[in-house]
């Protein structure tokens, strides 16, 4: 007779719990989550697992809470307030972050900046040209429509949830 945790079955175990382990986490108020489901046109849809203990990088893809500066924007298109934004990290401390008529200017890369969202509402652009100082992250979806810093600007690191790995996408 064959134990349910043979070594086959083990590693089905061990993802049922994870899953479920993070579920838990999205539903608990203020644990932070070990997985997050991303159903944002930021990032590709999928699953994405916590790196617990890495710091956020450049590149690195991050959960952070919304700035309370766009909340109202967000809950008039129907996010409530405690979803997470999911972004990829395009700037640091120290890095230049300019934004140049309707462009920003980052470390590597130009992107653009949108008037107006895909509803037509006029979009409030983040506007200067600084080094963003410590503890900053200047944070970017990786497709055009974004909703991201370009809009309510750098955020803190302490408003940082957790970095995160893609795992599944579909």
């Amino acid at each position: 007779m064959t134990s349910p945790l043979d070594t086959g079955n083990r590693w089905a175990v061990l993802g049922v719990t994870l899953f479920v382990l993070g579920c838990a986490g999205m539903i608990a108020d203020r644990a932070p989550a070990a997985v997050l489901v991303n159903e944002s046109p930021s990032l590709p849809k999928g699953v994405y697992i916590r790196a617990f203990g890495k710091p956020p990088e450049p590149g690195s893809i991050v959960a952070v809470s919304q700035p309370a500066s766009v909340r109202a924007y967000l809950r008039n298109l129907g996010m409530p307030a405690d979803v997470r934004l999911i972004k990829r990290v395009a700037a640091t401390a120290g890095d230049q972050v300019c934004a140049v008529d309707d462009h920003m200017v980052l470390p590597g890369r130009i992107v653009r900046v949108r008037r107006e969202d895909r509803q037509g509402v006029i979009l409030a652009a983040w506007r200067g040209c600084r080094r963003l100082g410590p503890g900053e992250l200047f944070l970017l979806g990786d497709t055009p429509s974004s909703f991201d810093s370009r809009y309510f600007g750098p955020v803190h690191d302490d408003q940082v949830e957790g970095v995160f790995k893609k795992v599944l996408t579909w």
